[in-house]
């Protein structure tokens, strides 16, 4: 009973609940994610495509110079895309719990919190992995790569969070990082639900393979039919329940985020 009580009441749980009694909110912000990766993913890379071959490069030593300044600014266009669907995607969470007026007043100052969570880490990152032996690299990427990921997943979505709710840039910058390392329990949940979620589907997966090969091993070809099938149901879950995840976070992150106000 006392399980079920801390489950019922996990910032998880409450926030999912919560997702759930607004369902017309919800799906605005569905159609928000997917208009930005259609604009990140689709409609960027062919715009960049397009000016790259419009673009008269110089021929000679200062073509890398201009190149790397071309790439810097594709990715400053990339962080702005980012932090346009974000910062709207923000009021929709903050609506969840009061009533909004939205306004892209404070876009501009948005964008720079932005850079500055994303551009230092990233080329530090970068910087040290370009000092690690080719061979390591993999190894390295896998054993820093995730800590750096959930570090920034955590840090980004309280700063948005205490950013949305009226904050300063540099205090919610300082409010978000005094959250993350002083009071963990606050979003502990929040990094349990993925971790607990993939470890689940890994089971699951892990399970159901082992049935496929089973069922399936007098007939080879039938085998690689039902793998195919398989390995397509695995990937789509993957990402539904990933996403499913990510969205329910921001809400509790969200919810932190005013607790700690």
């Amino acid at each position: 009973m006392k399980i079920r009580n801390l489950i019922k009441n996990s910032l998880f749980i409450k926030s999912f609940n919560l997702a759930k009694s607004n369902p017309g909110k919800i799906g605005l912000m569905v159609l928000f994610d997917i208009s930005f990766l259609a604009s990140f993913y689709y409609i960027l890379p062919l715009l960049l495509g397009y000016t790259a071959s419009a673009v008269l490069w110089p021929q000679s030593g200062a073509f890398i110079y201009a190149y790397l300044l071309f790439d810097f600014i594709y990715k400053l266009l990339q962080i702005f895309v980012y932090s346009f669907f974000k910062y709207s995607l923000l009021d929709f969470i903050k609506s969840l719990f009061q009533k909004t007026e939205f306004s892209f007043r404070r876009l501009g100052h948005f964008y720079l919190l932005n850079i500055i969570l994303i551009f230092p880490l990233f080329i530090a990152f970068n910087f040290v992995l370009g000092s690690v032996k080719e061979a390591y690299r993999p190894y390295f990427f896998i054993i820093t790569g995730i800590p750096i990921f959930l570090f920034l997943y955590v840090i980004s979505n309280l700063s948005h969070s205490f950013f949305n709710e009226g904050n300063s840039l540099k205090n919610s910058l300082r409010k978000s990082f005094s959250l993350t390392f002083g009071k963990m329990k606050s979003y502990r949940e929040t990094i349990g639900a993925i971790i607990l979620a993939f470890l689940v589907l890994g089971i699951l997966f892990i399970i159901a393979g082992y049935l496929v090969r089973i069922s399936t091993s007098g007939n080879y070809l039938l085998y690689l039919k039902a793998y195919a099938y398989f390995k397509t149901a695995t990937i789509v879950i993957v990402y539904v329940v990933t996403y499913l995840i990510i969205l329910i976070n921001r809400i509790s992150f969200y919810s932190a985020a005013r607790e700690a106000r």
